[in-house]
């Protein structure tokens, strides 16, 4: 089995103040071996946010490095998106549930895979209960 995390919960983990019991407890269970399921963005993302985290002195350098080879030690499953599912299904998604195309990535590969979807984002969780994705 696996879970769809995306970005919210996964820096979460980076900052402390960020951190709740649910993106905790999805760090655990992916650290007892379950699979990370990510689209292809979510790399890009995550480092985008650490590195305003770093001109914001939220975090250093140093600590976004150990972060990211942290992040790189569980093995996340990178989930490259066709063209026809970003312009049918997530186009689709952005429309019905006024999401952005990168939320809407996350729901729809929560969807396609049928795993639970790991969010802290309430657009993203609204739309997966609109549609009967398991959300954690």
């Amino acid at each position: 089995m696996g879970i769809v995390v995306d970005a919210s919960v996964t820096l979460s983990w980076c900052f402390p103040d960020e951190q709740t019991p649910l993106s905790l407890r999805v760090l655990d269970r992916l650290n007892a071996g379950e699979e990370a399921l990510v689209p292809a963005f979510w790399s890009v993302e995550v480092l985008n946010s650490l590195l305003v985290g770093e001109k914001r002195g939220r975090i250093s350098a140093k600590e976004t490095r150990a972060f990211l080879s942290d992040l790189a030690a569980l093995q996340p499953t990178v989930d490259h998106s066709s063209l026809e599912q970003v312009f049918g299904m997530v186009q689709m998604l952005c429309r019905d549930h006024r999401l952005t195309p990168y939320d809407a990535l996350y729901v729809e590969l929560a969807r396609r895979t049928q795993y639970p979807l790991a969010t802290l984002d309430q657009s993203q969780k609204d739309a997966a209960s609109a549609l009967n994705i398991e959300c954690l």
